[in-house]
């Protein structure tokens, strides 16, 4: 079978969360009153977080979400550009632009609803070492 006869073979639909990656000390954790290890529901204490994050130079964005982190291991195995599609909702901000760029590198055929009123959903994943 001819590789374009797979595209578009596997679809995924669901709640895309972008994953923020970077290296913290531990005076960025005590600031939100964060410990290493933790799992926890962000509040809005946490909000600003995010930008602080963004500003790092080690920071590292990732397409997640459980059905997005399907699709993109389901992608990465296929290794054939748009084997897979993608639909959600994100927020029409940098986060949100940061998925369409993560998803799109990945090889994704995504499509998503942008909402201008709701923020984009996030995960993040701090390292800390000392």
């Amino acid at each position: 079978m001819a590789s374009s006869s797979y595209e578009g073979i596997l679809l995924g639909m669901g709640n895309p969360l972008l994953d923020i990656s970077a290296i913290v000390d531990e005076a960025f954790l005590a600031k939100y009153d964060v410990k290493p290890g933790d799992a926890i529901r962000a509040e809005d204490k946490h909000l600003p977080m995010y930008d602080e994050l963004a500003s790092k130079s080690n920071v590292e964005y990732i397409a997640g979400g459980a059905t997005q982190n399907s699709i993109r291991v389901a992608q990465w195995m296929l290794q054939i550009p748009g084997a897979t599609s993608y639909i959600g909702c994100i927020g029409k901000d940098k986060f949100g632009e940061a998925m369409k760029k993560n998803a799109q590198a990945a090889g994704i055929n995504a499509h998503y609803y942008e909402d201008e009123n709701a923020p984009m959903g996030h995960m993040r994943r701090m390292c800390c070492w000392w």
